[in-house]
């Protein structure tokens, strides 16, 4: 018998709905599930090869020592055998630097280039009650003063750098640098006056040359222009310099001679403009790279390295004597406790994805540095200051720490832009040394040393910017401020002499501090 032929049943119509529905349901949430930023497919590129200019904004920190090598009263070297020979004059302030070069693409990975830049910052540090030399002591005035102050750098580097994508690059640069400087020593208390002093004002200016060597991370944001994080490294060595005065009465000519060492650190945030053909040959990031957006929501952690530029100021309040007190008005008493460090920083958080380019999150982080600021020939601001070996006031600078909030937007689906702010924490101790022949022996002052460490609380503010590299893995370049307020200390030793017992200073100390950091961070899935 012929066979029936087979008749094809048809699904019913609810049954091919629903699995419709679970199909796009699954494929909804996989869109939605975290993603790891995976390697993206090759984009339509330009070459970096071409010109540009851009503007950077950040700090400048300065370190300078000044060495008396000489004094001369009427020809004859002075004796400067026990005394104090040198003095920090370190200091931050904002800089503002206008840039451009021009970049070879050499291969798909490498670029090579030159660059130019010139940086604007006027920045003084001065040390109050010194009318020169510190072998002379001070006089206590505040009128008095001998300052350092820097004004405009500039610098001509090559760079090399590496396409960590496409859109990044990692880059090297070293070069020539300048830098323009002056030493103004203020003498116009009684004792300048009343001696015929003249001139009043003494000030040497001076540009060095000296050379420069950093890195930074560049990103593209879309069309041509280019935002990039950078951080150098200048020194510009020693130069010599001198204070000559006439007087009418003790040496008719007295000159001080001088050396002093500089050294810089810069930190700067820039904004570019490339000439000619943009990195990404493409109208917009976002619609040209839809297909590789990634989710940036998940646990991450990192580990940063950069430099912390401590602002400090010390500030004698009160001194009392055997329990008379000194009048500290119009006195030199305060002193800057200014320096930089190389700081190591593990950081960790948690972002959020709130829309396609917002991001929020929470973050964490601990920095690890230890310098300390040392002002030889310091312990009684009343006084004069001895400036013998054995006297001196220091703060020694240690952790630091954050709990900060961050808010972000993707500029593209790989680069995000973001602001952070919070609590912050500072370590640091001061101490104070009387071990010269006149505190224990003349004074009869004791303890010699006294130490007193606390860790200050403040806030925080800052940004920066972050781009995905490949894989779960991340770079960033990030500044921040942070201000710690004033604390108070009281160093108090007893004397075996009754007029000199006790002897107590107090003190507030202020602090502030610029961090500069570049991190790498994986992101756990």
């Amino acid at each position: 018998m012929p066979r029936s032929p087979i008749r094809r049943r048809s699904l019913p119509a609810w049954c091919l709905t629903g699995l419709g529905l679970a199909l796009a349901g699954g494929a909804q949430a996989a869109d939605l599930a975290p993603k790891p930023f995976t390697k993206a497919p090759p984009l339509a590129t330009s070459s970096w090869t071409g010109f540009y200019a851009g503007l950077g904004l950040g700090f400048r920190s300065t370190s300078a020592d000044l060495t008396t090598t000489s004094v001369l009263e009427d020809g004859v070297p002075r004796d400067l055998t026990g005394g104090v020979l040198s003095q920090p004059f370190n200091g931050s302030g904002f800089r503002a630097n206008p840039y451009a070069g021009y970049n070879w693409q050499v291969t798909p990975n490498w670029v090579v280039g030159i660059e130019g830049d010139v940086g604007f910052g006027d920045q003084s540090t001065r040390l109050d009650g010194y009318r020169g030399t510190p072998v002379f002591g001070s006089s206590t005035y505040l009128a008095d003063g001998l300052a350092v102050k820097t004004t405009w750098d500039a610098s001509l580097r090559g760079r090399a750098g590496y396409l960590l994508t496409p859109t990044t690059l990692i880059y090297a640069t070293g070069g020539l640098a300048w830098q323009h400087y002056d030493i103004t020593s203020t003498c116009v208390t009684l004792i300048c006056t009343g001696n015929g002093v003249a001139p009043a004002v003494v000030s040497n200016a001076t540009t060095r040359t000296g050379w420069t060597l950093g890195g930074g991370l560049e990103t593209a944001l879309w069309g041509n222009w280019l935002l990039r994080g950078e951080y150098r490294y200048a020194d510009f060595g020693t130069a010599h310099f001198a204070i000559a005065r006439t007087a009418t009465a003790g040496p008719a000519l007295t000159v001080q001679n001088f050396d002093a060492r500089l050294a810089t650190h810069t930190a700067s945030v820039g904004l570019a403009y490339k000439f000619g053909e943009p990195v990404i040959g493409r109208a917009h990031p976002l619609a040209a790279q839809a297909a590789i957006l990634p989710s940036w929501a998940g646990v991450y952690a990192g580990l940063g390295l950069g430099a912390r530029a401590t602002r400090t100021d010390l500030i004698a309040t009160s001194e009392t004597i055997g329990g008379g007190a000194f009048d500290l008005t119009e006195r030199a008493n305060n002193r800057p406790m200014d320096n930089t460090a190389f700081r190591a920083s593990p950081y960790a958080g948690y972002l959020w994805q709130l829309a396609p380019q917002w991001i929020v999150g929470v973050e964490g982080d601990v920095g690890f540095a230890d310098r300390t600021t040392r002002r030889e020939g310091f312990t009684s601001i009343f006084l004069a200051d001895s400036q013998s070996p054995g006297e001196s006031l220091s703060i020694r600078n240690r952790w630091d720490a954050s709990l900060r909030l961050r808010g972000g937007y993707l500029v593209n689906p790989r680069t995000m832009l973001y602001a952070t702010g919070g609590v912050a924490w500072q370590n640091f101790e001061l101490t104070s040394t009387c071990t010269s022949v006149f505190c224990p022996g003349f004074f009869g002052l004791s303890p010699g040393i006294i130490s007193q460490s606390t860790t200050k609380t403040g806030w925080t503010v800052g940004g920066g910017v972050e781009t995905a590299l490949w894989g779960n893995w991340l770079a960033r370049a990030e500044y921040r401020y942070a201000d710690y307020g004033k604390t108070a200390f009281t160093v108090a030793r007893s004397s075996t002499i009754p007029d000199f017992n006790p002897s107590v200073n107090t003190y507030d100390v202020a602090m502030r501090s610029h961090l500069a950091t570049f991190g790498v961070t994986y992101r756990f899935q």
